[in-house]
């Protein structure tokens, strides 16, 4: 299987949680130039929840008081946002760990500037739990051997997590047939027969379980690491970073605000979640989230996932954390 980053895999899209989210830019610049103009903050962004803390700081004023002007540029995944940011349209960008690994090691030089998500700190809680029908035959992640899994793109941060609780099983990942579907398109895949299971993401995890009947078959996390670790990251391009350390220090600070400000109010962020994704509200105060604010931007944090993609053959080589985290 080729997992090379620049062929499509759409690795943050599928990272977590996916859902429909309009546009939401605030009125800062639409273009380039933030890092110039020192005011004006372009965040390329894909339709997940882990953007719920940047889009609460832009509504309340967080970035404003520091200074920046910021516009979320909505896009469908890592490779196209970092195209707006070689392009000068984008300055900073969301991706999963695992999306950004491979960039760096398909020769982007892109460095890590703050931490977006961690995984739950209860294992137990998945927010990307491997589900199957009420009556299926399946009783564990290696029973995924010779059997149809769903996935919203090939080689992304889904089938990672489900080859690794195969692997983490007993089982077998390379005999597991993938097949690439819409994620909201998923659960109606696995109640017609079509799949055998899928990576839920949110809100369909909890839409799934509450009105499909769906069941856990595994809980990946609980095969990647026995604590939270780092998922999400806010990255840029090092030539950028590098020329102007103060301006991205003062972004990474503001986004680090964020984060504390989302983990300190999970009610307002779930409703700021479903103004811009639409969903209804009493949905999304009942989605599972991951964590925000609690877990440092560290290569300890973020190792586990450096490990399984390394192992999973998701990544050529080891990460270089010296290299790859940004400190000001």
């Amino acid at each position: 299987m080729d997992r090379t980053f620049l062929r499509g895999i759409g690795v943050a899209a599928a990272a977590t949680f996916a859902l429909t989210l309009t546009a939401c830019g605030s009125g800062g610049g639409g273009g380039g130039g933030g890092s110039e103009s020192g005011g004006d903050l372009v965040l390329g962004v894909i339709p997940v929840t882990d953007i719920g803390p940047a889009y609460m700081a832009q509504q309340n004023g967080v970035f404003d008081d520091a200074g920046l002007n910021v516009t979320l540029q909505q896009t469908s995944s890592s490779p196209e946002i970092i195209q707006a940011m070689q392009s000068g349209q984008v300055q900073v960008g969301y991706g999963g760990t695992t999306s950004v690994f491979q960039a760096v090691q398909s020769g982007i030089d892109l460095v890590v500037i703050a931490a977006a998500s961690a995984t739950p700190d209860d294992p137990a809680n998945g927010i990307n739990d491997l589900l199957v029908t009420s009556d299926s035959p399946l009783e564990s992640a290696k029973d995924l051997e010779g059997k149809k899994v769903a996935i919203n793109g090939p080689g992304g941060y889904t089938q990672l997590l489900s080859d690794l609780a195969v692997k983490g099983d007993g089982g077998d990942p390379s005999k597991v047939e993938y097949v690439q579907i819409g994620i909201p398109d998923q659960p109606a895949a696995l109640e017609s027969g079509a799949v055998d299971a899928f990576v839920a993401g949110e809100p369909f995890g909890t839409l799934g379980r509450e009105e499909n009947g769906f069941r856990t078959l595994a809980n990946p996390f609980q095969f990647l690491s026995d604590e939270a670790v780092v998922a999400g990251v806010w990255y840029a391009l090092r030539s950028e970073v590098e020329a102007n350390p103060d301006y991205y220090a003062n972004v990474a600070d503001t986004i680090d605000t964020a984060n504390q400000y989302a983990l300190d109010n999970d009610d307002e962020l779930r409703e700021n979640i479903a103004e811009f994704t639409k969903i209804d509200p009493e949905l999304a105060a009942r989605i599972r989230l991951g964590s925000y604010g609690k877990l440092p931007l560290t290569s300890e944090n973020l190792q586990a996932l450096a490990d399984w993609s390394y192992e999973l053959d998701y990544i050529e080589n080891e990460v270089d954390f010296e290299s790859l985290i940004w400190e000001p």
